[in-house]
């Protein structure tokens, strides 16, 4: 993203967040009496405590973090393939080696809710287990005006009477033997695993329980292309790309692809959506129902990523290609003209799948040391995860230098290392922006080396000849905490020249609005309060600007 844009992470494992408040804070309220049924039986053997994550209310641009304790009362191991939240406000973990029988392991719930003041958040957590098997949490909270800030103390007038003075204070107290500071918990070594869907893997047609809207299916026709859309109808991010997807689904449908929108949502929801004045234009499409979530099994789980709105072109029972509906009409139009071939994209995209199946392992173990304040574990954990992901290396060692210069306090050993990586990932443009970006912007950064960070923003926008918005704007970015504003200003508007998609401009606008007119130099520095409710996901974790 940018500095313009930000979001909520534990640990971006793409290096690809801004640098955002808010992470780990204790759940507002939890019921573990009731809940939705388990889509999967029981014998599933996983209990999930609780079985509804009630926040309260939740300020609107915030977000909580709730622990959900899962139980293993079967005998034998049982592995939790993905946990898919029905909409993008809600970001799951969840434990990614073997729950042994009769053992327990610790998965979490962050909620950053849209929408309006007042609005009650209801959405669900699907936990895929051994790729099959399905147990469902709910997650909800209520949307509370956003905090204002704290009053200015007022100094009494000088009519005032003077205050009785303060009663002495009683000796202090002998002081209690300090007790051992908590370890995070080591972990296993990051596997890597490759996903079971994939372009060019042979898939089943996902078993949907009823259709709503639509001729109702249960097999590829012979030759037809299918694309699946996974969607709620409370989802924000699905109502942003819905005129998206309804201009696709009109072009295509004349050009003989069918477009099947798949919610996991109970039927009177989706009907009562459906009959909302001026939907069914909107909707040019089937719609059907998967509250058992064995279509999420099917298509989603196999990737180890889940995300709505998500399309998944079949045809012949292939999977051609599978990705968010922005980036799907170059695909969609090769389709059509017999060109397409899912080969050219499979190393992409599996390398994809792997990488968020890494980023929730750093995910649950970021949870620990920052509950501990030990980083050893993490350092452990991406040394893992680079060795299984070598193709990904720049993007963990940017992450250990920002969490090294931030949170874990070595400043100097973490400069040291930043100066190593950057020289081993010279022609790495993304590394060399993502460490710049660790240095300029991380809120909890010791000490900020501004020359460094030009240095590195510059080597990028090197790399990209120039004509890369998101390293434009780290030029920008760095120049502005030199002092000079000219040089920031130039170079902001050089990013908002550059950058095409409108919604990641309007950021870039937003940052160019404030190298304009707002005071130069660097970013200030955050303190963390042990008390504060926050975790690695305030930013310090994540180096900003992809």
């Amino acid at each position: 993203m940018n500095p313009g844009r930000a979001r909520p992470l534990v640990i971006a494992i793409l290096v690809a967040a801004a640098v955002a408040a808010g992470a780990f804070v204790v759940l507002g309220r939890a019921f573990p009496a009731s809940g939705p049924a388990a889509s999967g039986p029981r014998a599933a053997g996983l209990a999930f405590e609780p079985a509804v994550v009630d926040f309260g209310s939740i300020a609107l641009g915030d977000s909580r973090t709730a622990t959900v304790r899962v139980r293993n009362n079967g005998p034998a191991p049982r592995t939790i393939t993905i946990a898919a939240a029905s909409c993008g406000c809600t970001t799951p973990t969840w434990p990614t080696e073997p729950i042994p029988g009769g053992g327990s392991a610790e998965a979490t719930v962050t909620l950053k809710p849209t929408g309006k003041v007042g609005e009650r958040i209801d959405k669900t957590v699907t936990y895929v287990i051994d790729g099959n098997d399905r147990q469902t949490i709910s997650v909800r909270c209520v949307i509370a005006a956003a905090a204002e800030p704290a009053p200015t103390p007022v100094a009494a007038p000088a009519s005032t009477p003077p205050a009785a003075p303060a009663a002495a204070a009683p000796a202090p107290a002998a002081p209690a033997a300090a007790a051992p500071a908590p370890s995070a918990r080591a972990r296993p070594p990051f596997r890597r695993v490759e996903p079971s869907v994939y372009p060019g893997a042979r898939v089943a047609f996902p078993a949907l329980e009823s259709w709503v809207k639509g001729t109702p299916r249960s097999g590829f026709e012979p030759g037809k292309v299918y694309v699946f859309d996974f969607f709620a109808t409370n989802c924000s991010h699905c109502k942003e790309y819905a005129p998206l997807i309804t201009r696709l689904a009109r072009d295509y449908a004349a050009k003989g692809l069918e477009f099947v929108a798949i919610t996991d949502e109970p039927e009177d929801r989706v009907r009562a959506w459906l009959a909302q004045p001026g939907k069914v234009d909107e909707v040019p499409y089937s719609v059907a129902l998967d509250t058992d979530r064995s279509a999420l099994a099917t298509l989603q789980a196999g990737t180890f990523r889940s995300f709505n709105p998500r399309f998944f072109v079949m045809r012949d029972g292939m999977l051609l290609w599978h990705g968010h509906p922005k980036e799907a009409e170059p695909v969609l139009a090769a389709v059509v003209a017999g060109t397409w071939d899912p080969s050219t994209v499979k190393e992409q995209l599996v390398l994809e799948s792997v990488v968020a199946r890494a980023k929730n392992y750093l995910d649950t173990v970021a949870k620990d040391c920052d509950a501990t304040g030990d980083w050893t574990p993490m350092f452990a954990a991406l040394d893992s995860v680079r060795t299984a992901v070598p193709e990904r290396a720049g993007q963990y060692d940017a992450q250990r230098f920002v969490i090294m210069i931030g949170l874990a306090g070595l400043t100097d050993e973490g400069y040291a290392f930043g100066r190593e990586a950057a020289k081993r990932h010279a022609a790495d443009m993304q590394t060399q922006r993502s460490l710049a970006r660790a240095v300029l912007q991380s809120p909890y950064v010791k000490r900020r080396d501004v020359d460094f960070g030009l240095e590195l923003a510059l080597a990028a926008d090197a790399l990209a000849k120039g004509e890369d918005a998101r390293a434009a704007d780290t030029v920008a970015l760095a120049w502005f905490s030199k002092g000079d504003r000219a040089k920031a200003v130039d170079h902001g508007e050089r990013a908002v020249r550059l950058e095409k998609d409108p919604k990641m401009r309007a950021q870039y606008e937003t940052a160019l609005a404030k190298y304009r007119t707002a005071p130069t130099g660097p970013e200030p520095t955050r303190t963390r309060s042990p008390a504060a409710p926050q975790g690695p996901a305030s930013g310090d974790a994540s180096p900003a600007g992809d």
